[in-house]
């Protein structure tokens, strides 16, 4: 059976949600392209109530509402923010200036003070951010009338980059005063939230006080729409004005529209299918090859993703300067699959499996049910879960789970792969779904954190991608690529390849 026929087959529950699943007092209210307003289609919907160590705080800064001390632009470089510059004053010390004359949107200055107060929460929650976290800084304290003092336990030259990060935003001290983070009112950005309409979205007005300068628009909305194909519907329908990750499905009709551009950009993100090493069978390192042998990276790029993107060859996509040289995706072999699964020992009663996929990306339960049916070719019995991210992040972070698909990019987290290689691949990571511990690879990585020279890194990334590939610790399967969709009349919206920005003060309508 080809790939495509597998789709054809798939379960219902696997095609995406109705239009109709959408109602509500969010969608019946909406103005497209009217009175300064732009309606912004999100896919997370916040689930750990504006914790900023989790996902809900790329919402936050999505909205324009979070900002940070340091900014990551649209290039990856790093960029003055809360701070206006930086200065590392020991081996393992930063003095961060902060901005004159900024205060929030309640009225409160940005103070040292305040600034240290908020970082040391986020550095001090149960399960602190992968960026910033204690395992890699040591304190945070005000240092003077303006300055703040960042002290890490080893030298880090990545510090201004971990402090670009949406984890480590700055909220108002009042934000935290009940026992949950109220973010209303209480940030720094272009948009002030005056409205939140919990899992359904924000509405949001003009900052007239930004330190940033003028905001263009009067009025903006966020919608939490997790599935795909709701959002390139509400899109071309003029319901939202800017859609996130469109689905490959939908593009070709999209790029039709007179109404609406595709903007696609190559992403540092691959799609891999993450395998927790810590449980049996995948413990074993023969069933792991044995899974990525038999799966067909080519006809998945082909058929689930309809041309649109790579085949993975690794980790890191072949032209980045992270991946292992001559590196390729590797080819479907069901005869060498089904040695190394007689090699392993592995009884076949053992090769029963779950596979976990979120709706916040829809192509994921179509690539589940290819995976399923390839894997079904070896006799491993696959059960697919199709749910929001947010009810299976607990699960995953517990390591209580087989497998899971995930989208994870590789320059999220700071701007270089050392971040995410430590929280996915460190024994201590905050990702590190699959469990993988190597006490050499610690302290490879720990000594790139502090080399200035990015080539010295890159020849300890392409060691750790090599092996990765070889042993399958996770099965890479696709190099992605970013497709957004945007109203005409919406000028100077970027697609943000690190998932900081959407709306901010530059952004307006034209009259068309």
């Amino acid at each position: 059976m080809s790939i495509r026929n597998c789709l054809k087959v798939a379960p219902p529950f696997l095609k995406g949600a109705v239009v109709a699943a959408m109602i509500g007092p969010m969608a019946a209210s909406a103005l497209a392209a009217s009175d300064g307003k732009v309606v912004f289609g999100e896919l997370f919907t916040p689930a750990s109530g504006w914790a900023l160590e989790t996902i809900d705080s790329y919402v936050l800064s999505r909205a324009g509402c979070l900002e940070s001390l340091t900014y990551m632009d649209y290039d990856a470089s790093i960029q003055p923010a809360l701070a206006e510059s930086w200065e590392q004053v020991s081996p393992t010390e930063w003095e961060f200036q902060l901005r004159e004359g900024v205060a929030f949107q309640d009225g409160t200055a940005l103070t040292p003070q305040v600034v240290s107060d908020s970082l040391n929460r986020v550095l001090n929650a149960s399960s602190p951010p992968r960026s910033f976290n204690p395992g890699v800084i040591d304190s945070v304290e005000p240092a003077g009338e303006r300055a703040v003092r960042i002290t890490t336990n080893a030298p880090d030259v990545f510090v201004p980059n971990r402090l670009a990060s949406t984890e480590t935003g700055i909220l108002a001290p009042a934000a935290f005063d009940d026992d949950r983070i109220n973010p209303v009112g209480h940030c720094t950005g272009p948009f002030e939230i005056v409205r939140e309409i919990p899992r359904q979205g924000l509405e949001l007005k003009r900052n007239d006080d930004y330190w940033g300068g003028e905001v263009q628009l009067a009025e903006a909305e966020v919608r939490y729409i997790p599935d795909g194909k709701v959002r390139s519907v509400m899109v071309e329908t003029g319901e939202i004005h800017i859609a996130r990750q469109m689905p490959s499905s939908a593009l070709a009709q999209l790029e039709r529209s007179e109404t609406v551009e595709v903007k696609t950009i190559e992403a540092p993100r691959t799609t891999s299918l993450y395998l927790n090493n810590r449980v049996a069978p995948l413990d074993n390192m023969k069933v792991r090859q044995a899974i990525q042998s038999a799966i067909d990276l080519t006809g998945i790029a082909e058929a689930v993703y309809e041309g649109s993107v790579n085949p993975a060859a690794g980790q890191f996509s072949p032209s980045t300067p992270w991946a292992p040289e001559n590196a390729a995706p590797m080819p479907q072999d069901l005869e060498r699959a089904r040695q190394l699964l007689a090699e392993s020992g592995v009884p076949a009663s053992e090769l029963q499996f779950e596979l976990l996929a979120y709706v916040e990306r829809p192509v994921l339960a179509d690539l589940a049910a290819v995976i399923q049916f390839q894997l079904q070719q070896l006799g491993m019995n696959v059960d697919i879960r199709v749910s929001e991210y947010g009810a299976i992040e607990p699960q995953l972070l517990a390591g209580d789970f087989d497998m899971v698909l995930m989208s994870r990019g590789y320059l999220t987290d700071v701007g270089d792969p050392v971040g995410m290689l430590v929280a996915d691949y460190s024994c201590d990571g905050g990702y590190n779904l699959a469990g993988f511990c190597d006490p050499e690879v610690d302290a490879q990585l720990e000594r790139a954190s502090a080399m200035v020279n990015p080539e010295e890194r890159n020849v300890i990334y392409r060691d750790l991608a090599a092996r990765l590939q070889e042993e399958a610790v996770n099965v890479f399967l696709i190099h992605e690529t970013i497709s957004e969709a945007v109203a005409k009349n919406v000028e100077n919206y970027q697609v943000h390849a690190y998932e900081r920005t959407a709306l901010h003060k530059d952004l307006k309508l034209n009259s068309q």
